[in-house]
């Protein structure tokens, strides 16, 4: 991957990132999300389409019946409803998804198209036992600058609402490491947008159809749809993954993944173990591609992605699963390395080029 090919990949991976994180998408909630992507989509794929649940799929029609690849990467971010409205106008959070309590104190929400603060008891009233512990979800709220629930209310905010973190994408000091909400998983959707942008003018041996995927982080229940619908020959599942590479983690025991490495190949997780055959084209692609590849394997209670409900369709779905390293998984403020975005859209590039070559994807020919 030559340097001007990765700078101007990188390029156009941060403006679409940048506009899919300012949109907010809480899990079920992720109408704007996937009303931006169909629109992106249509000037790339022969077809969009969104089912009745909201997943979306882009196709590229193949020169051959197959075999159809399903590239996938869910659209909805982690984030919480309102679940109670007080006299004085503050907000009781429900979440959704695998929020980090301890990463929520001071920060800015969106609420309605409304801006709000996650407050807590002030330090200086704390308990000594309050300031050493971890406080959780329970004793947090949100302050919208109000003082009454009418006040609230005239706002239009209801109990049900979405709540989004307002954390807006940055570039860190070196440049290519990016900061803010909803990297999980904006990034795996403007890597197959990208994708399908530099595809545009070629044919695949077989469909290929990006699936973009909703309520991920409840329990991966927009890919289970989306598989038995589709019913692919093979998929290749693209998420983030947790990175090993800071003070407070042992690299070698606890997680021998770090950014700007390169993208990582999960072999295991708690909901997948990758199939052999399509593991083993993801590396031939990286090869290709001269992208660096990280293969990682992680323990039960850990890292599920949509590739655990995909293979599981129908009879059974080839797949594999990509991670993006990123630090401090599910907060407002994670941080990527473009480089890893970038090497992985060139991986799929070469996944997709070498498709004619994807024959051997049953069990025993493996």
């Amino acid at each position: 991957m030559s340097n001007n090919s990765a700078n101007h990949t990188k390029q156009a991976l941060f403006k679409s990132l940048k506009e899919l994180t300012d949109l907010d998408g809480v899990s079920g909630f992720e109408h704007d999300v996937v009303a931006y992507l169909r629109e992106a989509f249509a000037d790339c794929a022969d077809e969009v389409t969104v089912d009745s649940m909201g997943n979306l799929y882009a196709r590229r029609h193949g020169s051959g019946p197959g075999p159809h690849l399903m590239l996938e990467a869910h659209s909805d971010e982690i984030g919480a409803v309102v679940k109670s409205i007080d006299p004085q106008g503050f907000l009781r959070m429900q979440p959704l998804g695998g929020v980090s309590p301890a990463m929520l104190v001071g920060r800015r929400v969106r609420v309605g198209g409304h801006l709000g603060i996650i407050g807590v008891k002030s330090g200086h009233l704390q308990t000594p036992e309050e300031r050493k512990s971890v406080l959780g979800v329970e004793a947090l709220y949100i302050d919208m600058g109000v003082s009454t629930d009418d006040e609230v209310q005239a706002l239009g905010i209801e109990i049900g609402d979405p709540i989004a973190y307002h954390s807006p994408l940055k570039r860190l000091a070196g440049g290519d490491r990016v900061t803010g909400k909803a990297i999980d998983n904006r990034i795996g959707c403007a890597i197959l947008l990208e994708l399908f942008r530099e595809l545009a003018n070629t044919t695949p041996a077989g469909p290929v159809t990006a699936v973009i995927a909703v309520q991920e982080e409840i329990g991966l229940r927009g890919a289970r749809v989306a598989a038995y619908t589709l019913q692919p020959d093979y998929a290749v599942v693209v998420d983030t993954f947790m990175a090993g590479d800071t003070p407070d983690v042992d690299y070698f025991t606890e997680m021998p993944a770090a950014i700007g490495q390169g993208p990582v190949l999960l072999l295991t997780n708690s909901a997948h173990i990758g199939h052999r055959g399509v593991n083993r084209y993801v590396r031939e692609a990286a090869r290709t591609a001269e992208v660096p590849l990280q293969l990682a394997t992680v323990g039960q209670g850990m890292a599920a992605t949509d590739a655990g409900a995909i293979y599981l369709a129908r009879r059974g779905v080839p797949t594999a699963g990509i991670g993006l390293a990123r630090r401090y998984s599910h907060t407002p403020l994670c941080v990527l390395d473009l480089n890893d975005a970038a090497g992985t859209q060139h991986l799929l590039r070469a996944l997709v080029n070498d498709m004619s070559n994807h024959t051997d994807l049953g069990f025993l020919s493996q």
